[in-house]
């Protein structure tokens, strides 16, 4: 049953990942990767992270029987459409599934309620003020670094 659902997820993400690519093609009135047309902040995003994809992918992941296996689940979501877009993947490491339980179920229930992506979206608030400290996280992941554009020296 799982396996049908991971299945049904990754199949949902690329159907909408190329619907979002004709639109866009359809709606550009150039080449993205034209060289003569693609500007320093075009550049930056060209391989990067598709943080588009990848929050997709955890945000669909199925709720399992607790937050710490449903976070765990939306990073393994993650990480596969990653790979089936041949993107990277906005994890550095994720530590091995038994070692992020224990560590996720270390937290107080709050912050475990805040891992699962879905929750954390529909209560952003609450979330934001139960953010695990960044000791606790380098115990179940470490994230790559976000590259931001730098618009003053273009």
């Amino acid at each position: 049953m799982k396996k049908k659902l991971a299945i049904a997820a990754s199949l949902l993400i690329v159907a909408t990942v190329i619907i979002v690519m004709v639109v866009r093609r359809k709606d550009s009135s150039h080449h993205h990767h034209d060289a003569a047309k693609t500007s320093t902040v075009e550049a930056v995003g060209i391989d990067q992270t598709d943080t588009s994809v990848s929050m997709m992918a955890m945000l669909n992941a199925p709720e399992q029987a607790t937050p710490c296996l449903t976070a765990f689940g939306a990073i393994e979501a993650e990480g596969a459409a990653m790979k089936l877009h041949n993107g990277k993947s906005m994890f550095k490491w994720v530590a091995p599934k038994d070692a992020f339980l224990a560590a996720c179920q270390e937290l107080p229930v709050a912050q475990q309620q805040c891992m699962a992506p879905r929750y954390r979206r529909d209560h952003a608030e609450d979330c934001e003020k139960q953010r695990p400290m960044p000791d606790a996280l380098k115990k179940l992941y470490v994230g790559e670094p976000i590259v931001e554009p730098d618009y003053e020296h273009q």
